[in-house]
């Protein structure tokens, strides 16, 4: 593993010095280490991934196959239209340095570009792994595909949110039925705020924050997931707005200062988007 993590960490080095202009020896290591925490979680998931042997029909037991697995394909479906196993980088809509200052183009390309497709590459990797367990009749190693499936399907699906979820020239406070529902849920926008940015900024380790929209309930509310776990997976919430507080998210350019990365986080959030989300949801739900 340690040699996996120093390899990265001269990958992005490089990459680095190439955006930058930066000389590598002025780059510190324990900056870059923080960028590669994700990455070696990327690449561990890998060699679970590979270390999983489907036995032959007729050698493997029955069983139940657990439902997640189904609907974390089904998640990524609706939101990227992908068909299982068919999964590519979504292009980003904007430029890389369109979010700055508040996020660097640095810290958004090689989370683009790096970390997402480091994704897709592993969730297609369990999808092979997944249709030779099928064919086998192996559900013992469908459901040991299962942490995999979630934390790169995951990756996929709250990263491909999280890339709509902000724009460039945005920010500021919502309008429209998002607004309300806020308003109504939280009281202001500010309470909202303070309530989403002190979940996201205590958030243990790695994860996210998110506002969810609750189907049953017709109500939004302010939740949290560990790693990559999906949000209606976890919760039973719709994503509407997702943040990404890996340390690989922020660290290059606000170090462990969490908080301030939160904070610059509210002046990208692209509301439309977001306001998109929640119509398109109550609508499903039947409201």
């Amino acid at each position: 593993m340690a040699d996996l993590k120093d390899a990265y960490i001269a990958a992005l080095e490089k990459k680095l010095a190439e955006l930058s202009g930066i000389e590598v020896d002025q780059i510190k290591k324990n900056q870059l280490a923080n960028a590669a925490d994700e990455a070696r979680a990327i690449s561990e998931m890998a060699e679970y991934v590979a270390s999983i042997q489907v036995e032959q029909a007729g050698v493997a037991q029955a069983g139940v196959v657990n439902p997640q697995i189904a609907a974390v394909y089904s998640h990524i479906t609706a939101e990227l239209g992908e068909e299982r196993g068919a999964h590519v980088l979504p292009p980003m809509k904007y430029d890389y340095a369109a979010l700055e200052p508040h996020i660097s183009a640095m810290i958004m390309e090689i989370h683009h570009t790096k970390h997402h497709q480091g994704y897709i590459t592993n969730l297609k990797a369990c999808t092979e792994k997944l249709k030779q367990a099928e064919e086998a009749n192996d559900v013992a190693a469908m459901n040991a595909l299962l942490p995999a499936i979630k934390f790169n399907g995951g990756g996929h699906l709250n990263h491909t949110i999280f890339w709509t979820n902000m724009a460039p020239n945005a920010g500021g406070e919502p309008s429209g039925p998002i607004a309300d529902a806020i308003n109504k849920e939280f009281g202001s926008f500010q309470d909202f705020k303070a309530k989403f940015s002190a979940a996201s900024v205590g958030v243990k380790g790695s994860g996210w924050g998110w506002l969810g929209y609750c189907p049953k309930n017709d109500t939004v509310a302010v939740a949290t997931c560990q790693n990559q776990d999906p949000l209606q997976i976890t919760h039973g919430l719709i994503p509407l707005l997702g943040l990404d507080v890996w340390e690989h998210a922020y660290y290059l350019q606000y170090k462990n200062l969490r908080a301030d990365y939160v904070k610059a986080f509210f002046n990208v959030i692209n509301w439309a988007n977001v306001n998109e989300r929640y119509e398109n949801a109550r609508k499903s739900a039947g409201h």
